[in-house]
């Protein structure tokens, strides 16, 4: 389990999303729910992925752009919100999301919670904006990464059952445009993780 740090994906951190409810379960432990929402992006066969910062929960590992939404925010708008915030890529949905929901005991050093964290991916594609690095954020780069290469990269628990939903409907590793998944072309690799035009893992 991730320490108290902050975090988005790769285990039950909370920051945004949270909701911290003062009814306890029958074994006395606070009830935590997290409501979070990601982008899926694949263009020409390559996945978009952003790299966890130092510091923040799962550091080092790769994920799905996206995180927590805030209060009364719908999921969609908050997956676009935080594509655009961590890429300076501006997303459209291109249909509906997938749901995957996970409970558990979070153990830290404050006591331990038993947490709900609900996750929406949404397919999407790249209809603009400028390419730049998110700046003292949960995430310090991006890439685009070939779908028959991302799993050799130390990836977030959800990019992990993102990619094997996509095996299993689509049979998609290695394939470039998933159905309804995809973006535009025009758009590099990243600056700051991996080489910039290059899309390289």
């Amino acid at each position: 389990m991730p320490s108290d740090s902050v975090g988005r994906q790769g285990g039950p951190a909370f920051a945004s999303g949270e909701s911290l409810h003062r009814a306890a379960d029958a074994d006395g432990l606070p009830q935590v729910t997290r409501l979070a929402a990601y982008g899926l992006v694949v263009r020409d066969g390559r996945i978009l992925v952003c790299h966890i910062s130092p510091g923040s929960a799962g550091a080092g590992l790769w994920m799905l752009p996206g995180g927590g939404l805030v209060f009364g925010e719908p999921p969609e708008l908050g997956a676009v919100r935080e594509v655009e915030e961590e890429t300076g890529l501006v997303a459209e949905i291109t249909g509906p999301a997938m749901v995957h929901s996970d409970s558990g005991i979070w153990e830290r050093s404050a006591g331990d919670v038993r947490f709900h964290h609900v996750r929406f991916v949404y397919p999407m594609r790249i209809a603009g904006g400028e390419e730049r690095v998110e700046v003292d954020g949960s995430t310090d780069g991006f890439d685009w990464v070939p779908l028959d290469r991302v799993r050799g990269l130390p990836l977030g628990d959800l990019v992990s059952r993102v990619l094997d939903d996509l095996d299993r409907v689509r049979g998609v590793r290695g394939v470039g445009g998933v159905g309804g998944v995809g973006g535009v072309g025009g758009v590099g690799g990243v600056g700051g993780v991996g080489e910039a035009g290059g899309g390289s893992a």
